[in-house]
């Protein structure tokens, strides 16, 4: 068992950069290499999203995923202590910011759910929600969607930006800190459940 768990870890630091994974989540340095991958969210009409999180930095990526490029995106992140959610359903991008300070050091959870054309941000039961506009709010197609990314996207992305729906996300600063219980969908008419880290190039000789 101790060799595989030596293979384990390297294989993390040579994808995600450094990560410490707990029982109840893994925590994140916020280096430039630093990030987690997960699979798809069938975000759909009707999906939800939700996940925990504590940091003393005021500004981090916590998530993102797209549509492969197109139009539609989600992408959520701590602007100077406050929870900021911008997204885009083809109608253009839409902004939703709840709380504040929330660098501080403390769990705080977070759920993204759809409506159709609403989307609601909740963060420790205070909820903020926007309508989008346009006749289609199908979020992109599972079969060409991105992963989910946590905490920074991978740099093999700085060569493909037209793979983007939103190429600025490459730019922002990565998620220092502590992340858990990210749950959601990932597959059609699934139910919610807990997401692992996805090890897909991971071998054991």
């Amino acid at each position: 068992m101790r060799p595989v768990t030596m293979k384990l870890w390297i294989f993390k630091s040579y994808l995600f950069g450094f990560i410490i994974v707990v029982t109840s989540g893994f925590v994140l340095e916020g280096s430039q290499t630093s990030y987690a991958q997960f699979r798809k969210w069938n975000a759909g009409l009707n999906g939800s999203l939700e996940l925990e999180f504590k940091t003393d930095q005021p500004n981090g990526l916590l998530l993102y995923t797209d549509d492969g490029g197109t139009y539609d995106f989600f992408e959520i992140k701590l602007v100077e202590g406050a929870l900021r959610l911008r997204y885009n359903l083809g109608g253009g991008a839409q902004i939703l910011t709840v709380g504040r300070d929330l660098n501080d050091g403390h769990w705080h959870k977070v759920q993204v759910q759809r409506n159709v054309e609403r989307t609601s941000l909740t963060v420790d039961g205070v909820t903020q929600s926007r309508s989008s506009r346009g006749k289609e709010f199908q979020f992109g197609r599972l079969s060409s969607n991105s992963d989910v990314y946590v905490g920074g996207m991978p740099s093999w992305y700085n060569t493909k930006l037209t793979l983007l729906a939103l190429p600025s996300v490459i730019f922002e600063p990565r998620f220092g800190g502590a992340i858990r219980n990210l749950v959601y969908a990932d597959e059609e008419g699934g139910l919610p459940r807990r997401q692992e880290m996805k090890m897909t190039e991971f071998k054991v000789n």
